[in-house]
């Protein structure tokens, strides 16, 4: 397994203030994190302004917002992208945003950002995916709420444009219930799309579910992640807290580290342990020179310092070229 790359999705968690969202970048590289991602959107562009609500829970209960206020109070503004860029730059992590609109996916690709991400949401937005396939840079599609036809038409996009496309398995619910997490569908998405990294945005309030991905072979997580939970908005409960992100990243390479490697033999450290614990020939009685070797005389016990109980059937019958004593580990010049 190569080196686990760990998204912190801050995503909206900066609340509309610049000095949180630097924070945020700041305490995510702290934890260890790969990259730290945002989400790029015009609440205008993508959301009517009807009375359509939206519950979540926060520290304090449940609160209600009408989705388009929401939206427009959590906007991504477009004179943080460099800023934040240099942010993540000095502190050695990478930058990039969910591009929800054409204007944020031309300024990430300007960046020249590791990827553009598009969330689960737009896997049904063509022009978007097609504008976003066009520019060439490698993408994250989220596939929640996808299905294989959906998918399929998403993957001819990015393949029409040669763009370099990795699926991420994701479930569209927050927080995502432990028997909702569908782990296995991580392998589904591996043998449909066989030439395609396949990586895990992980919405459950544990990390188990990811490490169960890392031993299916994922490389590549997202995780939400919130200086406080306490924070009010609509992402900061279902986030990880600094503490659980830093364990959370701290499994999933104690996960790889536990995979090892895809082979039989024992590694150098584990066969130095056949000497103490397996059995080698030793013998059971005082043997007299010239005295058949028989099972009556033979036997096979700790440590292996003697011969490999591989020679047992073999040595029966032969003589003794020495006077043995009682347990004594037999090697080959013992025997005619």
């Amino acid at each position: 397994m190569h080196k686990p790359y760990i998204i912190a999705e801050v995503g909206v968690n900066h609340n509309g203030s610049f000095k949180l969202a630097a924070k945020s970048i700041i305490e995510a590289a702290k934890c260890g994190a790969s990259a730290v991602k945002f989400q790029s959107f015009d609440a205008d562009e993508f959301m009517s302004k009807g009375k359509e609500f939206y519950s979540y829970k926060t520290k304090n209960g449940t609160r209600k917002e009408e989705m388009y206020k929401m939206f427009k109070r959590l906007e991504f503004p477009y004179d943080w992208y460099k800023k934040l860029f240099k942010i993540c730059k000095k502190h050695n992590v990478d930058f990039f945003s969910t591009a929800g609109n054409k204007e944020s996916a031309y300024i990430l690709n300007k960046l020249k950002v590791k990827f553009i991400k598009i969330a689960s949401p737009d896997l049904t937005n063509y022009p978007l995916l097609k504008y976003v396939a066009n520019l060439g840079r490698r993408t994250i599609v989220s596939t929640g709420m996808g299905d294989t036809k959906e998918i399929d038409q998403a993957v001819r996009i990015f393949k029409r444009s040669n763009t370099p496309l990795c699926l991420f398995h994701c479930v569209s619910l927050y927080p995502t219930p432990d028997n909702e997490a569908k782990i296995l569908r991580i392998l589904k998405l591996r043998e449909r799309y066989k030439d395609l990294e396949i990586g895990y945005s992980d919405h459950t309030t544990n990390y188990l579910s990811a490490v169960v991905a890392a031993a299916f072979g994922v490389n590549i997580f997202e995780k939400h992640f919130t200086l406080n939970k306490s924070l009010s908005g609509p992402d900061h409960l279902i986030s990880a807290s600094p503490k659980e992100f830093r364990k959370y990243i701290k499994n999933i390479k104690l996960a790889g580290i536990m995979l090892g490697k895809k082979q039989i033999d024992p590694s150098k450290k584990e066969k130095s342990m056949r000497i103490p614990f397996r059995r080698s020939i030793t013998t059971k009685s005082f043997i007299k020179k010239g005295e058949i070797f028989t099972k009556k005389n033979l036997t096979l016990k700790r440590p292996q310092t003697g011969l490999h109980p591989r020679y047992f059937s073999k040595m029966i019958g032969k003589k003794s070229k020495f006077n043995l004593k009682i347990d004594k580990k037999i090697n080959k010049r013992y025997f005619k």
